[in-house]
């Protein structure tokens, strides 16, 4: 049942949002604003299942690993890959600030 309902979490959440909706309608009496708030809610729920599920197929296998459980050349390597992006950003925001320097010479002055 578990697998069941990882393997479908868009319909699961629609459901609960339909059950939801419809006891508002038959028992709550729902206006036209609870609606769209409850909708609201079910864009942002499917929004986050969304999230979640592009985070997992980025970062590959979910949950901690045990510690010890990589090797220390891949620490090695992802660390200077973190490292070659920082470079990267620093080097870019210096260029956006020298060019926002360049079109407005009179903001700078005032900070």
């Amino acid at each position: 049942m578990k697998k069941w309902i990882t393997d479908r979490p868009y319909l699961v959440t629609s459901a609960i949002f339909l059950v939801i909706i419809v006891f508002g309608w038959l028992f709550l009496y729902w206006q036209e604003e609870d609606y769209a708030f409850v909708l609201l809610l079910y864009l942002i729920v499917t929004l986050g299942i969304r999230m979640d599920d592009i985070s997992r197929k980025i970062g590959g296998v979910t949950g901690r690993q045990p510690a010890g459980s990589e090797d220390k050349e891949t620490i090695i390597s992802r660390l200077n890959d973190i490292q070659t992006n920082l470079v990267n950003l620093n080097a870019t925001l210096k260029l956006l600030a020298k060019n926002k320097c360049k079109e407005d010479p009179e903001s700078t002055k005032n900070q």
